[in-house]
């Protein structure tokens, strides 16, 4: 099958976009900066939660010895890891801890132990040293009125309530949520960067009279058309690697877990980017046509910027605070903001069909719109140099 001539012209201007554009030094030290920054976080955060809900350290001495049991009940029933180290003594409780390796050392009465720490206790460890301190203070008040503590527990275990949750807990909903937070940053990173690029590239070209050499040979439609897809394919590959490199970083530190929508949300991630990218690579590829100098591009960009940033505040404050939320349920479906939010809900889970088919049908439809008339835009304003063209103008003449 034979490729038109137009869109083989439309593929010449996107590779050199793509090609200029990756090999020059902006991009790996930007992806290079960006994975280290990436990475030293989810090393900070990991460390921190290995620190706060590792298993903890207690010595024991002698006289406490009958709150070992109860002290491994309340830990297995809390599903919290407590290491029981018997000792000689006090003293050598409070050794230990000085030295640092123990958290607490436990003296005295079983029902009302002493507690040595080095400056506080933790909480995880106090959840479990105070109800089993109490268990322990009970049998002996059961035992010392005749009162086998056995019995006592086989008939409180039996008499349990039965829970019944009509909308049962997801373990992996944190996962979702980080999932979908983390996918809502790399789109909102990836329009603002490479769409202001694609308007930074429009008024360059512009400024040195170089669009004017290369309009004698291709059409504006093909011109614009070649950077958004250009510019756009160097967007997906930082957007590919930070993505391959988010979730290996994850992989190693035990935070994916089977079942949680990954592959779906990759793809999800994927497709809107590439809908959003094109509707607001022309926004701005027709916003930059309208000046010649680079001091004048942000104040045409600034309106857009501003719309992009307030999707992407709302949406990831929605996703992190009200998941399922009908404020986050509209704001997918509104097309400027579709590509933003519509991914995070797909990562979560639970969004109806025909809300991510309409939000697609919605933002196409849209960004049809925008290509139709930013190209207009660029086609009448790119060869005008000198003051800035009025939008009024550019759609007018």
């Amino acid at each position: 099958m034979t490729v038109p001539r137009s869109l083989r012209t439309v593929a010449l201007v996107a590779r050199r976009e793509f090609l200029s554009r990756v090999r020059g030094r902006a991009f790996i030290v930007s992806t290079v900066v960006i994975l280290v920054v990436l990475v030293g976080y989810a090393l900070f955060v990991g460390s921190l939660g290995s620190r706060s809900s590792g298993a903890k350290s207690v010595t024991v001495a002698p006289e406490t010895a009958a709150l070992v049991p109860a002290l491994r009940a309340v830990a297995a029933d809390q599903g919290r890891a407590v290491t029981v180290e018997p000792v000689a003594g006090d003293a050598a409780g409070r050794a230990r801890v000085a030295a640092g390796n123990a958290d607490a050392a436990l003296s005295g009465a079983p029902g009302q132990p002493r507690v040595d720490v080095d400056e506080s206790l933790p909480d995880d460890l106090q959840a479990v040293l105070a109800p089993a301190a109490a268990r322990v203070a009970q049998e002996q008040a059961l035992a010392a009125r005749g009162v086998d503590p056995a019995v006592l527990a086989t008939a409180a275990a039996g008499s349990a309530p039965v829970v019944v949750a009509a909308r049962p807990e997801d373990p992996a909903q944190g996962l979702r949520i980080g999932l979908g937070a983390f996918g809502a940053f790399l789109l909102f990173f990836s329009i603002q960067t490479y769409g202001a690029m694609v308007a930074q590239g429009v008024v360059e070209e512009k400024a040195s009279r170089v669009v004017e050499l290369v309009l004698a040979t291709v059409r504006p439609w093909q011109l614009l058309l070649g950077k958004v897809f250009g510019l756009g394919a160097v967007g997906l590959l930082q957007l590919v690697i930070l993505g391959a490199v988010g979730l290996t970083v994850a992989g190693f530190a035990g935070l994916l877990v089977a079942g949680v929508g990954l592959v779906g949300t990759l793809v999800s991630v994927l497709v809107w980017y590439l809908l959003g990218f094109a509707m607001y690579a022309t926004i701005y590829a027709a916003l930059g046509s309208l000046v010649s100098r680079q001091e004048d591009t942000q104040s045409v960009l600034t309106p857009v910027s501003i719309v992009v940033l307030i999707g992407w505040v709302a949406g990831f404050n929605l996703v992190l605070s009200a998941p399922r939320s009908p404020a986050l349920t509209v704001l997918s479906l509104i097309p400027p903001w579709s590509p933003l939010t519509m991914p995070a809900r797909v990562a979560l889970g639970g969004v109806p069909v025909w809300q991510v088919v309409l939000a697609f049908v919605l933002t196409l439809a849209f960004t049809g719109g925008v290509l139709v008339l930013g190209g207009r835009i660029y086609a009448r304003s790119v060869l005008r140099t000198g003051a800035r063209v009025s939008l009024r103008s550019a759609l007018r003449d």
